[in-house]
C-alpha cells in the first residue's frame, strides 16, 4: 500500500538533522554529502529510535530512469508489519507514524527497489514538539555482504508469471533469499546487487561497468563514489554472478576465469578473515541459450577458480551449488526467480553459513 503524502505541520516540530550521528544506517550509503546522506543499493536501510507520538520522513528521490520510478521503499514502526513507501517528486515530507503512545520508539526504513531506479536522498527527521532522537538500538554483531545480479535484487519476484516487465511494483528485495537467510541469521546485511550486470561481461553486451567495477562504490552510477571497505567487515561475502555473462554466448574460459578470480581475490585482500561463498545460482540451466551450457561451463569455471585458490591455501573460500529453477515453483518477471525459489534458496544457504560460521 503506498502511503499518501500529507501537508500539514504541527507547531514548532522539532527538525533533525540527516546528518544526526544517532541514526544508523545498513549497507553502503554516502554521509558525506552536503545536503544529506544519499543511498542507493537496494536493501540498504535506516533505523531511527525516538521519543514522541509521531515522526516524519522528509526525502528527496533522485530517478536514474523515469519509467522505472519512483523507488520503493518499506517501514516499520515498533516492530508493526512492514507497509510500503513509495517515494514521489521532490522535496516532500512522508508521515510514517502518529498517534503512537508516549515514550520511546524505534523506526525501521529499508529500500526495496534497486539502484537502476534511482538514488533517494535523506533530508531530515520531524519530531513532535520537545521530542528528540536518541542513539539506535545496538546492530547486530553478525555481519554478511551480498554482491549479484537480479537474482538478488529481487527483480519481478511479485509478478504473476514470467511474462510480465520489470518495474518498482514487481521488485523486493526484503523478499530475496539472501535478505530472508540475512534475517532467519540474525545477522545485519549489505547488498551490492544490480541487474543485468556480470562478472566480465554485462547482459546484451551492455558497455556500461561490470559488477566487480561497480562494488568499488558506494553509489553505482557515481565513479568518485568510493566505499571505505575498513567501515563495515563482514564475517562472510556471498557472491551470485555469472548468468549475465553467459546470456547469449560463451564469454571465453579465460576472460571469465580472471575476472572471477580478480573479483575473489579483491574480496579477500580486503576481508581477510570472511569465508567467501561462490554460489552457482538457480537462473543458469544447460537449456537456455541453447547449445551454450550455461550451467556446465560456469559450474566449471567457477568451482575451478575455488579449487586454485583453495589449493593456495585460504580454506575459506568454497563453492556452492544451488539446484536450478524448478517449473513447479513458478517464475517471477521475464523468467526470473519466484518467491518460492528464494524462499528454498535461502533454506539451503542459510543452513550453509549457520554451519561455516558456526552462529547458533
Amino acid at each position: 500500500m503506498a502511503l499518501a503524502v500529507l501537508g500539514g505541520c504541527r507547531t514548532v516540530p522539532v527538525q533533525v538533522s540527516p546528518l544526526a550521528s544517532e541514526l544508523h544506517f545498513s549497507g553502503r550509503v554516502d554521509r558525506e554529502h552536503p545536503g544529506g546522506p544519499r543511498l542507493a543499493w537496494g536493501g540498504t536501510s535506516l533505523t531511527a529510535r525516538f521519543t514522541g507520538t509521531s515522526i516524519g520522513l522528509r526525502l528527496l528521490d533522485l530517478p536514474k530512469n523515469e519509467e522505472l520510478s519512483p523507488n520503493r521503499f518499506r517501514f516499520s514502526v515498533d516492530g508493526s508489519p512492514f507497509r510500503d513507501l513509495y517515494v514521489g517528486e521532490g522535496r516532500l515530507l512522508y508521515r510514517l507514524a502518529e498517534h503512537l503512545p508516549e515514550g520511546e520508539h524505534v523506526l525501521r526504513l529499508e529500500k526495496e527497489t534497486e539502484s537502476v531506479v534511482g538514488e533517494t536522498q535523506l533530508l531530515g527527521l520531524e519530531l513532535d514538539p520537545g521530542a528528540r532522537l536518541l542513539p539506535a538500538p545496538p546492530a547486530p554483531s553478525r555481519r554478511l555482504e551480498f554482491i549479484g545480479d537480479s537474482g538478488l535484487t529481487g527483480y519481478g519476484i511479485e509478478g504473476k508469471n514470467e511474462t510480465c516487465s520489470f518495474n518498482a511494483e514487481t521488485q523486493r528485495n526484503s523478499l530475496t533469499w539472501a535478505a530472508l537467510a540475512a534475517s532467519e541469521l540474525q545477522a545485519e546485511a549489505a547488498f551490492i546487487a544490480f541487474s543485468g550486470k556480470g562478472v566480465a561481461v554485462n547482459y546484451s553486451n551492455d558497455p556500461t561497468p561490470t559488477l566487480p567495477q561497480l562494488y568499488e562504490r558506494t553509489l553505482p552510477y557515481r565513479e568518485d563514489s568510493r566505499w571505505d571497505f575498513h567501515s563495515w567487515v563482514p564475517d562472510a561475502v556471498v557472491i551470485q554472478l555469472g548468468a549475465n555473462d553467459f546470456w547469449k554466448e560463451h564469454p571465453g574460459e579465460e576472460r571469465f576465469r580472471g575476472a572471477y578470480r580478480a573479483l575473489v581475490e579483491g574480496i579477500r585482500s580486503r576481508y581477510p578473515n570472511a569465508h567467501i561463498l561462490c554460489v552457482l545460482g538457480s537462473s543458469l540451466a544447460d537449456e537456455w541459450p541453447k547449445e551454450v551450457h550455461a550451467r556446465t561451463h560456469a559450474r566449471t569455471l567457477i568451482s575451478g577458480v575455488v579449487e586454485t585458490l583453495r589449493q593456495g591455501g585460504d580454506a575459506r573460500v568454497h563453492f556452492v551449488e544451488v539446484p536450478p529453477r524448478r517449473e513447479e515453483e513458478g517464475f517471477g518477471c521475464a523468467w526470473h526467480p519466484s518467491r518460492k525459489t528464494h524462499q528454498r534458496v535461502a533454506g539451503q544457504l542459510t543452513s550453509l553459513l549457520r554451519e561455516l560460521l558456526g552462529w547458533r
